[in-house]
């Protein structure tokens, strides 16, 4: 958890979860894996959540690699900490897991959702590869919780969740006298409202190709949500939002994400994807990411009236106007560059870099 973090799309990151698994191509070179692993020695918070182990690159080189075991803890010491957090601010949920882990009960969703409930005054972004549970969770959470009701009654069955999962007790076990802090942290308790979906969650799906896209894309539009978005980062292939693979339909029969259209599968004319984050991969072993994936990207957004996010992508310049390559060759004229707002990492790695002579960091509007 920090009220402070690096990644440009957010302010701050916060884990009630820790923990994952991999589950497809973008997973290969996790950047949380790598935190994870400099912190899962004896009595530290990611000990039996990561090992290291020693991967032989080629015959002259071999590097420590770290990988999750799969298991997950949900850190109920953390699960309030937005609510202590007054100045308004946006808030990447799980940076270091996934929210929608099937390890992760449903209960144990319900109570992050009562603590975001809680905090009005946040917004907060949540990320999944799990697009197939985020959509069952919510189907989970239409027929009543097991019994607590989360429709009817909204935020406030959502943070029963949140008191038993934080405390361990039984919501109204007031036994031994204790006050329930949930509550006692709560802005306006009685008071912070019943809308569902909650006003203040963004929902998102990783979508690193077009693979990626055909699954997760359709399950998020099917969600109920104040804002869908996509992280297309790593970028490892071209992504077509206008072509997204109907489930369960003939081979071929395809439709946009970035359009309205009238089909109840994808939850209604009015369901589109509001927000779309690209970027290259980082880190040791990072994989190439093509100059024209992203401006495919950039120009299907722009078609589309969406805004466009380019975190993070690695120095080119144009070959004669044909092509990008790498700086160290002849080149006439960069196509990725830094500018005022950038910040260079290692391995020519620009955060908020320019494209074609432009910074793309736009956020979507959301209508109270």
């Amino acid at each position: 958890m920090s009220d402070k973090t690096g990644i440009s799309w957010t302010d701050a990151t916060w884990n009630p979860v820790r923990g994952c698994s991999r589950v497809s191509e973008g997973c290969r070179h996790c950047y949380a894996e790598r935190i994870a692993a400099r912190f899962c020695g004896p009595g530290q918070p990611y000990e039996g959540l990561v090992t290291r182990r020693l991967k032989v690159i080629s015959d002259n080189e071999q590097r420590m690699e770290a990988r999750w075991t799969g298991d997950v803890r949900f850190v109920s010491e953390h699960l309030v900490d937005p609510l202590r957090w007054r100045k308004p601010r946006r808030i990447f949920v799980n940076s270091m897991s996934d929210l929608f882990h099937e390890r992760l009960t449903n209960e144990h969703i319900a109570a992050v959702f009562g603590v975001m409930a809680a905090c009005p005054q946040h917004t907060f972004q949540c990320l999944t590869k799990r697009a197939r549970r985020m959509r069952d969770w919510f189907a989970w959470a239409d027929r009543h919780g097991d019994g607590y009701d989360l429709m009817r009654f909204g935020p406030s069955a959502l943070l029963t969740c949140a008191w038993e999962a934080s405390t361990g007790d039984v919501w109204g076990d007031d036994d031994d006298g204790r006050c329930n802090p949930v509550v006692m942290d709560l802005p306006n308790a009685e008071t912070f409202g019943t809308l569902w979906p909650l006003p203040n969650v963004w929902l998102g799906v990783s979508v690193e190709n077009q693979a990626a896209a055909d699954e997760r894309i359709p399950e998020l539009l099917a969600t109920p949500a104040a804002v869908r978005f996509l992280s297309c980062e790593p970028l490892l292939g071209e992504v077509d939002l206008h072509a997204i693979q109907i489930p369960d339909a003939e081979r071929g029969l395809r439709f946009s994400a970035l359009q309205r259209h009238h089909d109840d599968r994808f939850g209604g004319s009015d369901t589109i994807v509001d927000w779309v984050i690209s970027g290259c991969e980082s880190g040791p072993g990072a994989r190439r990411c093509d100059v024209a994936w992203l401006r495919s990207l950039r120009d299907q957004c722009a078609a589309a009236g969406v805004p466009f996010w380019l975190k993070q992508a690695v120095t080119a310049f144009e070959d004669h106007g044909r092509k990008a390559v790498e700086p160290s060759m002849q080149a006439k004229r960069a196509v990725i560059a830094a500018g005022p707002g950038s910040k260079c990492k290692a391995g020519g790695v620009i955060e908020l870099p320019y494209l074609d002579g432009a910074q793309h960091a736009a956020f979507p509007e959301v209508t109270p």
